[in-house]
């Protein structure tokens, strides 16, 4: 969902990679310093503070963002930059649902306690990425489908902090990552027969 907004989005983000790369950032850079801010963010959630963590997860979503932009427009676009990207961004998930479970957010929740949701949200999150690695390495062509690819799980995680409510959106990321990864393995048996 949030990928062909992106793409529509491109234009307007130009500026701001433009400004990146004319301060000699490189892509791989950017990516390494989003995997700092999502640390931070993991962090905070881990102290209790889900609004600071949920605004410092928004400027880790940016950083995400832009290393791609600005490869794009600097032509830096390789093979192991994608392949560090995606590594990173399982870094992040993984250190922010383990802040996450630190906090021990509620002991119970729909008769599950946290760590449970965390543990679901986290594996449905991985299973969400690799279905689409195998998926395309099997031929599918490019699998972006499902409601909830990564960028809509760091929104739904950043928001559920600044509003307080981690509880509730690890559960709703936990559901819609497993309905996504569901979706995509229907999709790729429709296009692999």
């Amino acid at each position: 969902m949030l990928s062909e907004i992106r793409e529509k989005a491109a234009p307007l983000m130009e500026p701001v990679a433009r400004a990146f790369a004319r301060a000699g950032f490189s892509p791989n850079s950017l990516t390494l310093i989003g995997l700092f801010i999502g640390s931070v963010a993991a962090l905070l959630f881990a102290k209790g503070e889900p609004r600071w963590a949920g605004l410092t997860l928004l400027i880790c979503g940016v950083f995400d963002v832009i290393d791609g932009a600005v490869a794009r427009l600097t032509g830096r676009e390789t093979a192991f930059g994608g392949v560090l990207d995606a590594v990173i961004d399982r870094y992040v998930d993984f250190a922010i649902f383990i802040g996450i479970m630190y906090s021990s957010l509620e002991e119970l929740w729909w008769r599950l306690p946290s760590w449970a949701w965390c543990t679901l949200a986290l594996t449905g999150s991985f299973m969400v990425s690799y279905t689409r690695a195998r998926a395309e390495a099997a031929g599918s062509g490019k699998l972006d489908v499902g409601i909830a690819e990564r960028g809509e799980r760091l929104l739904i995680l950043a928001f559920g902090g600044l509003l307080n409510y981690t509880h509730v959106a690890v559960a709703l990321v936990a559901i819609l990552a497993h309905a996504t990864a569901i979706h995509r393995l229907i999709v790729t048996r429709y296009r692999l027969r």
